[in-house]
């Protein structure tokens, strides 16, 4: 089971492949060795490493200390296999398939928006965490031995005090943005219609839960 949760991880997070190559190439057009072929398709070196490197670092330890390179190569012939016979059973047509790759294109074109007008943008500097700090000292106690309040060490928390005011900033970056879209974009919002819809969907908490 965890070995299955392991190949899907490959599989969502995992870049594509380029485009097949014939089986007299000695490299592909990435200019990196063959590893591997999977009917006519290359595995080359640029690619496995692509794919290792979009892994999170765990999973991508996990093969390295597990089985090595051999081990993910493995998976990733293993997922070649797959969509092959995928596009074999006409799945590349698939009206689903259609909607996911919509689904997807659109969820990434927001996010690079948003990292573009507000993950990118804000900034604290080291004056601004010191005046948060100062202005909420007594946030930051914590009880020592004898039960005795001590306030925790400015350099200690200093960090996740800018981690939290970064995430703050973007917050309401956020907000800022899209109420400024709303400006500038007619937003028309049928009541009856939501009306309706709410008086037709379940009470929230009040669904039964099946035993």
């Amino acid at each position: 089971m965890k070995k299955f949760v392991l190949f899907l991880a490959i599989l969502v997070l995992a870049s594509s492949f380029s485009c097949a190559k014939s089986k007299n190439e000695a490299k592909s057009a990435d200019n990196s060795p063959v590893l591997a072929r999977v009917g006519d398709k290359a595995i080359t070196k640029a690619m496995f490493d692509d794919e290792l490197n979009a892994l999170p670092p765990q999973i991508r330890d996990y093969f390295l200390k597990q089985g090595g390179s051999q081990a993910f190569l493995n998976e990733i012939i293993n997922k070649e296999l797959l969509y092959q016979e995928a596009v074999k059973e006409g799945i590349d047509n698939d009206q689903r398939l259609q909607k996911a790759v919509e689904d997807y294109k659109k969820i990434t074109m927001v996010k690079l928006l948003l990292h573009k007008k507000i993950e990118s943008s804000p900034t604290v500097s080291d004056a601004e965490v010191q005046k948060y700090y100062d202005d909420h000292k007594n946030d930051f106690k914590m009880k020592g031995p004898g039960k005795t309040a001590k306030v925790v060490p400015f350099d200690t928390i200093k960090p996740l005090l800018r981690q939290r005011m970064i995430a703050a900033k973007q917050e309401q970056a956020f907000s800022d943005y899209v109420n400024t879209l709303k400006k500038t974009t007619k937003v028309d919002i049928d009541e009856q219609a939501v009306k309706a819809l709410n008086e037709a969907a379940p009470a929230m908490g009040n669904t039964p839960v099946e035993k």
